[in-house]
Protein backbone atom coordinates (compact mmCIF):
# COMPACT_ATOMS: atom_id res chain seq x y z
CA UNK A 1 0.00 0.00 0.00
CA UNK A 2 1.28 3.56 -0.73
CA UNK A 3 1.09 4.85 2.90
CA UNK A 4 2.46 2.22 4.57
CA UNK A 5 5.06 3.08 7.66
CA UNK A 6 7.86 0.46 7.01
CA UNK A 7 8.99 -0.40 3.10
CA UNK A 8 7.65 -4.42 2.63
CA UNK A 9 7.47 -6.86 -0.43
CA UNK A 10 4.51 -7.12 -2.14
CA UNK A 11 2.50 -9.73 -0.37
CA UNK A 12 2.00 -11.69 -3.73
CA UNK A 13 4.61 -12.03 -6.82
CA UNK A 14 2.06 -11.12 -9.56
CA UNK A 15 4.39 -11.96 -12.33
CA UNK A 16 4.86 -16.05 -10.76
CA UNK A 17 1.48 -16.04 -10.05
CA UNK A 18 0.44 -15.15 -13.64
CA UNK A 19 3.50 -17.72 -14.67
CA UNK A 20 2.93 -20.72 -12.29
CA UNK A 21 -1.05 -20.38 -10.78
CA UNK A 22 -3.05 -20.25 -14.38
CA UNK A 23 -4.74 -23.24 -15.20
CA UNK A 24 -3.01 -25.14 -17.56
CA UNK A 25 -2.82 -29.28 -18.73
CA UNK A 26 0.96 -29.76 -17.33
CA UNK A 27 1.71 -28.61 -14.08
CA UNK A 28 5.90 -29.35 -12.13
CA UNK A 29 4.34 -29.71 -8.78
CA UNK A 30 7.16 -30.45 -5.71
CA UNK A 31 9.78 -31.58 -8.25
CA UNK A 32 7.55 -33.67 -10.38
CA UNK A 33 5.79 -33.01 -14.00
CA UNK A 34 2.03 -33.74 -13.84
CA UNK A 35 0.26 -33.99 -16.98
CA UNK A 36 -3.18 -33.84 -16.19
CA UNK A 37 -4.28 -34.66 -19.80
CA UNK A 38 -2.87 -37.84 -19.85
CA UNK A 39 -3.18 -38.69 -16.02
CA UNK A 40 0.69 -39.58 -15.25
CA UNK A 41 3.41 -37.95 -13.64
CA UNK A 42 6.78 -37.93 -14.80
CA UNK A 43 10.74 -37.04 -13.60
CA UNK A 44 11.72 -33.95 -15.02
CA UNK A 45 14.53 -34.38 -18.02
CA UNK A 46 17.06 -32.75 -16.26
CA UNK A 47 16.82 -34.65 -12.39
CA UNK A 48 16.59 -38.19 -14.85
CA UNK A 49 19.48 -36.96 -16.39
CA UNK A 50 21.16 -35.82 -13.97
CA UNK A 51 20.72 -38.65 -11.36
CA UNK A 52 21.26 -41.13 -14.30
CA UNK A 53 24.91 -39.59 -14.54
CA UNK A 54 25.30 -39.86 -10.85
CA UNK A 55 24.45 -43.70 -10.81
CA UNK A 56 26.37 -44.30 -14.21
CA UNK A 57 29.62 -42.75 -12.74
CA UNK A 58 28.86 -45.13 -9.41
CA UNK A 59 28.77 -48.24 -11.25
CA UNK A 60 31.61 -47.22 -13.67
CA UNK A 61 34.40 -46.02 -10.68
CA UNK A 62 32.87 -49.25 -8.49
CA UNK A 63 33.43 -47.17 -5.35
CA UNK A 64 31.64 -44.30 -3.62
CA UNK A 65 31.68 -41.68 -0.51
CA UNK A 66 29.00 -41.57 2.28
CA UNK A 67 28.29 -37.94 0.91
CA UNK A 68 27.56 -39.40 -2.79
CA UNK A 69 25.28 -42.23 -1.27
CA UNK A 70 23.64 -39.61 0.75
CA UNK A 71 22.83 -37.46 -2.21
CA UNK A 72 21.44 -40.95 -3.74
CA UNK A 73 20.04 -42.20 -0.92
CA UNK A 74 17.92 -39.21 -1.17
CA UNK A 75 16.90 -38.90 -5.23
CA UNK A 76 15.84 -42.37 -5.38
CA UNK A 77 13.40 -41.91 -1.88
CA UNK A 78 12.27 -38.92 -4.07
CA UNK A 79 11.56 -41.30 -6.93
CA UNK A 80 9.78 -43.34 -4.44
CA UNK A 81 6.64 -41.14 -4.46
CA UNK A 82 5.69 -42.14 -7.45
CA UNK A 83 7.78 -45.88 -8.14
CA UNK A 84 7.18 -47.55 -4.21
CA UNK A 85 9.07 -50.46 -5.62
CA UNK A 86 12.46 -48.33 -4.80
CA UNK A 87 12.06 -49.13 -1.52
CA UNK A 88 12.25 -52.43 -1.47
CA UNK A 89 15.63 -52.09 -2.80
CA UNK A 90 17.53 -49.66 -0.47
CA UNK A 91 18.29 -51.42 2.73
CA UNK A 92 21.76 -52.45 1.34
CA UNK A 93 22.48 -48.90 0.08
CA UNK A 94 22.01 -47.42 3.34
CA UNK A 95 24.02 -50.99 5.21
CA UNK A 96 26.79 -49.37 2.70
CA UNK A 97 26.34 -45.68 3.75
CA UNK A 98 26.68 -46.96 7.52
CA UNK A 99 29.69 -48.21 6.33
CA UNK A 100 30.87 -45.52 4.45
CA UNK A 101 30.99 -43.28 7.49
CA UNK A 102 34.46 -44.87 8.69
CA UNK A 103 36.17 -43.99 5.77
CA UNK A 104 36.73 -41.80 2.63
CA UNK A 105 35.73 -44.70 -0.38
CA UNK A 106 34.06 -47.70 -0.08
CA UNK A 107 33.91 -50.37 -2.74
CA UNK A 108 30.17 -51.47 -4.07
CA UNK A 109 29.39 -54.80 -3.28
CA UNK A 110 27.65 -56.84 -6.24
CA UNK A 111 24.42 -56.62 -4.56
CA UNK A 112 24.44 -52.83 -4.74
CA UNK A 113 25.90 -52.52 -7.72
CA UNK A 114 22.56 -54.56 -9.09
CA UNK A 115 20.11 -52.25 -6.80
CA UNK A 116 22.05 -49.39 -8.94
CA UNK A 117 21.38 -50.94 -12.12
CA UNK A 118 17.57 -51.76 -11.46
CA UNK A 119 17.35 -47.83 -10.17
CA UNK A 120 18.13 -46.55 -13.47
CA UNK A 121 15.73 -48.86 -14.79
CA UNK A 122 13.05 -47.31 -12.32
CA UNK A 123 14.46 -43.71 -13.41
CA UNK A 124 14.16 -44.50 -16.64
CA UNK A 125 10.45 -45.47 -16.23
CA UNK A 126 9.64 -41.98 -13.96
CA UNK A 127 10.89 -40.24 -16.41
CA UNK A 128 8.74 -41.67 -19.29
CA UNK A 129 5.75 -41.14 -16.63
CA UNK A 130 3.65 -43.05 -14.18
CA UNK A 131 -0.15 -43.56 -14.79
CA UNK A 132 -1.43 -41.89 -11.58
CA UNK A 133 -4.18 -45.01 -11.20
CA UNK A 134 -1.01 -47.01 -10.34
CA UNK A 135 -0.74 -43.84 -6.90
CA UNK A 136 -3.70 -44.37 -5.51
CA UNK A 137 -5.59 -47.39 -3.34
CA UNK A 138 -7.72 -49.31 -5.72
CA UNK A 139 -10.07 -52.42 -5.48
CA UNK A 140 -7.38 -55.20 -7.29
CA UNK A 141 -8.98 -56.41 -10.97
CA UNK A 142 -7.15 -59.60 -10.41
CA UNK A 143 -6.90 -61.62 -7.55
CA UNK A 144 -4.42 -65.02 -6.85
CA UNK A 145 -3.95 -67.51 -4.59
CA UNK A 146 -0.89 -69.71 -4.38
CA UNK A 147 0.79 -71.96 -1.75
CA UNK A 148 3.93 -74.28 -1.52
CA UNK A 149 5.35 -77.50 0.23
CA UNK A 150 8.64 -79.14 0.42
CA UNK A 151 7.11 -80.95 -2.60
CA UNK A 152 5.73 -78.41 -5.24
CA UNK A 153 3.84 -75.05 -5.89
CA UNK A 154 1.15 -74.19 -6.99
CA UNK A 155 -1.50 -71.59 -7.56
CA UNK A 156 -4.75 -70.02 -9.41
CA UNK A 157 -6.85 -66.64 -10.04
CA UNK A 158 -10.12 -65.97 -9.32
CA UNK A 159 -10.59 -65.84 -13.20
CA UNK A 160 -10.26 -69.79 -13.20
CA UNK A 161 -6.42 -70.09 -14.52
CA UNK A 162 -4.37 -72.86 -12.28
CA UNK A 163 -1.07 -74.07 -12.31
CA UNK A 164 1.24 -76.41 -10.59
CA UNK A 165 4.95 -77.82 -10.72
CA UNK A 166 6.37 -80.68 -8.75
CA UNK A 167 9.93 -80.38 -7.06
CA UNK A 168 12.25 -82.85 -8.74
CA UNK A 169 12.78 -85.45 -5.95
CA UNK A 170 16.44 -84.25 -5.70
CA UNK A 171 15.63 -80.65 -5.61
CA UNK A 172 13.27 -81.17 -2.72
CA UNK A 173 14.08 -79.74 1.22
CA UNK A 174 16.94 -77.56 -0.49
CA UNK A 175 14.84 -74.54 0.00
CA UNK A 176 13.02 -72.86 2.53
CA UNK A 177 8.83 -73.02 2.26
CA UNK A 178 9.08 -69.30 2.76
CA UNK A 179 10.95 -68.94 -0.59
CA UNK A 180 8.94 -71.56 -2.41
CA UNK A 181 5.99 -69.30 -1.11
CA UNK A 182 7.33 -66.54 -2.36
CA UNK A 183 8.51 -67.93 -5.70
CA UNK A 184 4.99 -69.54 -5.90
CA UNK A 185 3.28 -65.68 -5.14
CA UNK A 186 5.14 -64.27 -7.79
CA UNK A 187 4.89 -66.80 -10.50
CA UNK A 188 0.98 -66.70 -10.24
CA UNK A 189 0.13 -63.12 -11.71
CA UNK A 190 3.26 -63.58 -13.82
CA UNK A 191 1.35 -66.01 -15.71
CA UNK A 192 -1.57 -63.51 -16.42
CA UNK A 193 1.12 -61.53 -17.81
CA UNK A 194 2.29 -63.57 -20.45
CA UNK A 195 -1.07 -64.93 -21.50
CA UNK A 196 -1.99 -60.94 -21.27
CA UNK A 197 -4.43 -61.16 -19.50
CA UNK A 198 -3.38 -58.57 -17.12
CA UNK A 199 -3.22 -54.80 -19.07
CA UNK A 200 -1.59 -51.63 -18.07
CA UNK A 201 -3.24 -49.91 -15.27
CA UNK A 202 -4.68 -53.19 -14.39
CA UNK A 203 -4.61 -53.96 -10.19
CA UNK A 204 -2.97 -57.20 -8.69
CA UNK A 205 -3.47 -58.36 -5.37
CA UNK A 206 -1.60 -61.71 -4.57
CA UNK A 207 -2.89 -64.05 -1.32
CA UNK A 208 -0.31 -65.86 0.52
CA UNK A 209 -0.89 -67.46 3.74
CA UNK A 210 3.57 -67.19 4.49
CA UNK A 211 3.28 -63.67 6.29
CA UNK A 212 6.76 -63.57 5.49
CA UNK A 213 6.20 -64.26 1.97
CA UNK A 214 3.84 -61.94 1.72
CA UNK A 215 5.94 -58.75 3.52
CA UNK A 216 8.90 -59.98 0.74
CA UNK A 217 6.60 -58.86 -2.12
CA UNK A 218 6.61 -55.39 -0.28
CA UNK A 219 9.67 -54.97 1.12
CA UNK A 220 13.14 -56.19 1.95
CA UNK A 221 16.32 -56.81 4.40
CA UNK A 222 17.72 -59.42 2.39
CA UNK A 223 21.32 -59.81 3.51
CA UNK A 224 23.86 -62.64 2.79
CA UNK A 225 25.64 -61.94 5.94
CA UNK A 226 23.12 -63.20 8.04
CA UNK A 227 20.75 -65.56 5.66
CA UNK A 228 21.52 -68.22 3.48
CA UNK A 229 23.87 -66.84 0.88
CA UNK A 230 22.08 -68.76 -2.51
CA UNK A 231 18.26 -68.29 -0.85
CA UNK A 232 19.11 -64.97 -0.55
CA UNK A 233 20.70 -64.18 -3.81
CA UNK A 234 17.39 -66.20 -5.34
CA UNK A 235 15.12 -63.78 -3.37
CA UNK A 236 16.52 -61.03 -4.53
CA UNK A 237 16.82 -62.08 -8.09
CA UNK A 238 13.11 -63.00 -7.88
CA UNK A 239 12.49 -60.04 -6.61
CA UNK A 240 14.32 -57.45 -8.81
CA UNK A 241 13.00 -59.49 -11.77
CA UNK A 242 8.91 -59.03 -10.38
CA UNK A 243 9.69 -55.37 -9.60
CA UNK A 244 11.08 -54.61 -12.78
CA UNK A 245 7.97 -56.88 -14.42
CA UNK A 246 5.52 -55.04 -12.61
CA UNK A 247 6.33 -51.12 -13.52
CA UNK A 248 7.33 -51.73 -17.08
CA UNK A 249 4.05 -53.46 -17.67
CA UNK A 250 2.26 -50.47 -15.52
CA UNK A 251 0.73 -52.98 -13.28
CA UNK A 252 -0.15 -52.33 -9.34
CA UNK A 253 0.66 -54.93 -6.98
CA UNK A 254 -0.45 -55.73 -3.53
CA UNK A 255 0.24 -58.62 -1.11
CA UNK A 256 -1.99 -59.94 1.75
CA UNK A 257 -1.57 -62.81 3.96
CA UNK A 258 -4.87 -65.00 4.85
CA UNK A 259 -4.83 -68.09 7.09
CA UNK A 260 -3.70 -70.82 5.84
CA UNK A 261 -6.84 -73.03 6.84
CA UNK A 262 -8.76 -71.14 4.36
CA UNK A 263 -6.00 -71.85 1.65
CA UNK A 264 -7.21 -74.25 -0.96
CA UNK A 265 -4.46 -74.96 -2.79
Amino acid sequence: APHEPLPRDPMVMKRKLAAEAGPAECKVILGWAFDFRRMTVALPKNKFLTWTEGLEHMLASGRTSAKNLESTIGRLTHMSMVIPNVHHFLSRLRDLLWRAKRRHWIPLSPACADDIRLMKVFLAQAWKGVSLNLLAYRKPTHVYYSDSCPFGLGGYSTAGHAWRFQIPSDLRFRASNNLLEHIAAIITPWIDIIRTDIQAGDCCLSMTDSSTSEGWARKTNFSELTDDPIQATVRLEVARSHATRMIENGIKDYSQWFPGNENIV
